[in-house]
């Protein structure tokens, strides 16, 4: 064999032990990555729409209680915790307040979607408010049960929610009593011991009364009286045997002993006083009337003049259901409102805890939910216990809103009333006077059943 070709045969060799060896072990195959075709998706850089915020017009009214900017503090401060609601607020004088609102719910357009509807010809114009409380379970037992009653409920329907609270009750100068020997009284006196302490505190020398009178019958002091002392009937059907019924005629009576102690100002000296500016609580406060039947703001002007006062019910007849005549504002939604679930919102934040509690430190309100009122600041004194426990007697007002036709009738009885303020009336003719206006009461009552539907 020549060098060359053993060369080659060598060289072969070693290629087939080189193949040999890599035949041992298994090639893996790895697919190949297949390349996406489609366009990349590019990232939105606009910003998300922002959601504009739901105006809701709301009206209302400025008071003792609650000035302007308040209430405007007030809705800037629901604003704030929910910002998907603006509300628009209109603060209109009070006098002008119930012509605006009548015109609009009558013409059923440009009526705010949350106001006050403090005439109870507005209530059915009102949204029911049932299926928002269910829904949200608001509980309405917070509010004082006689408000509630009186200022939410109408027929089978919640009308809207009360707002704050309001009462009559005398208040007497402890300064006067002192001065003249006289006890106070006490949270149940009666009518009889009124005429006794009147007599007691009259003091001409001092240019002092003992009290001012009642402002018209058939209020708490009549309802005192007893079950049968109404205008008419429950059914609004009858006035005999209730306008002058035995109580109604006691109540009559009283009112013509008071006027005939002397010791209290006649209609000219309320005319003149009232003439020079000088009402019931600026007597009250110079004391010139030891007591006064007034109410929570003229408690505070007391409080602020630094009167030495102290509060009672209106007095009662021993053994009878006592009475007060109480207040508070129905604050509603229009039913026809086109944001329902914002204005029912921004009423249960207003009338709810949070808004009563804002107006209570911010304001003067006296608010109508139990909790928040007992967080009022002199909530342990003795002229605030007092004030608390009148709201919590039956309000004439439930009466009241049951019959509508009261202020009627009321209207065409009032020659009597006169005549005993007046002093032309002798104390046993008031029997057969009120005995002959009754037929007078009969008709206005028969009128204004069946011009309310009967």
């Amino acid at each position: 064999m020549t060098k060359k070709v053993r060369n080659f045969s060598y060289m072969l060799l070693i290629v087939m032990v080189l193949l040999s060896a890599c035949a041992g072990g298994q090639a893996t195959t790895v697919a190949p990555v297949e390349e996406s075709t489609e366009a990349p998706v590019e990232e939105s850089t606009e910003a998300p729409a922002v959601q504009e915020p739901v105006t809701i017009e709301w009206w209302t009214v400025s008071s003792e209680e609650y000035t302007e900017q308040v209430q405007r503090d007030l809705a800037a401060a629901f604003e704030s915790t929910h910002p998907n609601i603006k509300v628009n607020v209109t603060v209109l004088p009070e006098g002008g307040f119930s012509e605006k609102m009548t015109t609009a719910l009558g013409a059923g357009e440009g009526v705010p979607d949350v106001a006050f509807f403090w005439d109870n010809n507005w209530f059915p114009e009102a949204l029911d408010l049932r299926p928002f409380i269910e829904r949200d379970n608001f509980d309405t037992s917070m509010y004082i049960p006689g408000f509630w009653k009186t200022r939410a409920l109408w027929n089978d329907t919640v009308v809207g929610l009360p707002l704050g609270v309001g009462a009559q009750f005398v208040m007497y100068n402890k300064d006067v009593f002192d001065e003249m020997g006289v006890t106070y009284p006490s949270e149940d006196w009666t009518t009889e011991e009124y005429l006794t302490k009147v007599a007691q505190l009259n003091d001409p020398d001092q240019k002092r009364w003992g009290s001012d009178r009642p402002r018209r019958p058939f209020r708490a002091l009549w309802f005192n009286y007893g079950p049968d002392v109404r205008l008419y009937s429950d059914d609004s059907m009858i006035v005999d045997g209730y306008l002058n019924s035995p109580g109604s005629i006691a109540a009559y009576i009283w009112a013509w002993d008071l006027v005939d102690t002397g010791a209290t100002p006649t209609p000219a000296d309320i005319e003149v006083l009232g003439t020079e500016g000088t009402g019931p609580i600026d007597l009250f406060m110079a004391g010139r009337l030891a007591m006064a039947t007034l109410n929570q703001g003229h408690m505070l002007n007391a409080l602020n003049a630094g009167v030495n006062f102290g509060i009672v019910p209106e007095p009662g007849v021993a053994g009878n259901e006592r009475f007060v005549n109480a207040w508070s504002l129905t604050s509603s939604i229009w039913k026809g409102t086109e944001h329902p679930d914002e204005a029912w919102t921004f009423l249960s934040w207003w009338v709810g805890p949070e808004g009563q509690r804002y107006l209570m430190e911010n304001g003067n309100l006296f608010p109508s939910i139990n909790s928040v009122l007992n967080e009022y600041e002199d909530a342990d004194e003795e002229y605030a216990q007092a004030f608390f426990k009148v709201l919590e007697l039956t309000q004439v007002s439930e009466w009241r809103n049951a019959h509508p036709c009261n202020s009627t009738v009321l209207r065409a009885v009032g020659d009597v009333w006169d005549k005993i303020m007046f002093g032309e009336i002798e104390r046993d003719q008031i029997q057969a006077e009120l005995d002959a206006i009754v037929p007078a009461a009969q008709e206005s009552l028969d009128e204004c059943r069946e011009r309310l539907g009967g």
